[in-house]
């Protein structure tokens, strides 16, 4: 704390010290400069020229983080037989059957197109945006970590079933399963725009000084 209050004031309190780290830890310069170090050893933390900016940026990610399972949904077009879909139809129409899958694109590649998911062979969610793709955990984004862990899965040994049409959230309102995959979308999205928005983390040095 006194030496961030050094650099940046004695204004600075351990929250802003907080939601400056989960900024700058986000930031694309400082992650590509250690990206090897953080495989092996904990993070070395810059001192950025602009405090204020990641930990405007900071708050707003564990904010938009934390409240994921209730921020704004990304308005996204959900098709049912072809028709828009505002949660009016039969519960079957919005359950999770089998895995859900992304879009094809046209041609000989048949390439996933990601504009386009299949909730299931009824309803699909169409025209996500490519930035609801950049932001990720672990390589995979909000919304493919949903089509990955969503899924019926049945334990042989228990017998034990687990359904995600049956969890509390969206067992009697099934339409609730696709505002949670547009909330997903919009923190995707925002995480995606906030990040883009950071300022350089790391200061200009030598390469000397870079291994140090």
């Amino acid at each position: 704390m006194e030496q961030f209050q050094d650099r940046y004031g004695s204004h600075v309190s351990k929250d802003d010290i907080w939601e400056y780290l989960y900024g700058v830890m986000h930031a694309p310069d400082w992650r590509e400069r250690f990206r090897h170090d953080l495989q092996r050893s904990l993070p070395r933390l810059p001192l950025a020229p602009d405090f204020e900016a990641f930990r405007a940026a900071g708050q707003e990610l564990m904010d938009l983080h934390i409240g994921y399972e209730t921020c704004p949904e990304l308005p996204l077009d959900c098709l049912v037989d072809g028709e828009p879909s505002d949660g009016q139809h039969a519960e079957a129409a919005y359950r999770i059957h089998t895995r859900m899958q992304w879009g094809r694109s046209a041609g000989s590649t048949k390439r996933d197109d990601r504009s386009i998911l299949h909730v299931n062979e009824r309803c699909h969610l169409v025209g996500i945006p490519v930035e609801c793709h950049t932001y990720t955990v672990s390589g995979r984004s909000p919304l493919e970590w949903a089509v990955t862990t969503l899924t019926v899965k049945h334990d042989k040994p228990s017998g034990i079933t687990d359904d995600p049409n049956r969890w509390h959230v969206w067992a009697d309102e099934p339409f609730n399963l696709i505002r949670h995959l547009r909330r997903l979308a919009y923190v995707g999205s925002q995480s995606a725009r906030i990040i883009a928005a950071l300022p350089p983390s790391l200061e200009t040095v030598d390469s000397e000084e870079a291994r140090s």
